[in-house]
């Protein structure tokens, strides 16, 4: 897996309106080209004396995808008619997953009862339990 990450810094005076439509259209990467798996796009939540406030993360499932996609004439419509208008710079990575890590709920205990042994005296009381109830 790759993801194609834009960080997204808007010129002056663009509305949230217009910045809904960029998110709007990136549905059209998703439909139209096979290889995108997901877009999420995001406002960022941290600091932004930098100036890039929004993100759009594709999500693709090989190197070779993520150069059809670059290359992709929807995608570079999308780049020039979409964003270019209202956008003052971007920055344009792509990071492979390396590494996947993540944090589990909680650890499970996984016992193979089948290969439990029984006690000889819960296997005798067992017994006794059946001699004594015959009929159970």
């Amino acid at each position: 897996m790759i993801q194609h990450i834009v960080l997204l810094k808007w010129k002056p005076g663009t509305t949230g309106r217009q910045i809904e439509q960029v998110t709007a259209r990136a549905q059209e990467l998703v439909d139209g080209i096979d290889t995108v798996e997901q877009i999420t796009f995001g406002r960022n939540r941290a600091r932004d004396d930098h100036g890039y406030t929004h993100a759009l993360i594709v999500r693709l499932p090989d190197e070779a995808a993520l150069t059809a996609y670059l290359d992709n004439p929807l995608r570079q419509r999308y780049v020039e008619e979409v964003i270019g208008p209202i956008g003052e710079e971007l920055i344009e990575i792509d990071i492979p997953e390396d590494a996947h890590l993540e944090r589990h709920a909680s650890p499970s205990m996984r016992w193979d009862w089948s290969r439990t042994r029984h006690s000889a005296s819960a296997e005798a009381a067992a017994l006794r339990w059946e001699e004594t109830h015959p009929d159970s």
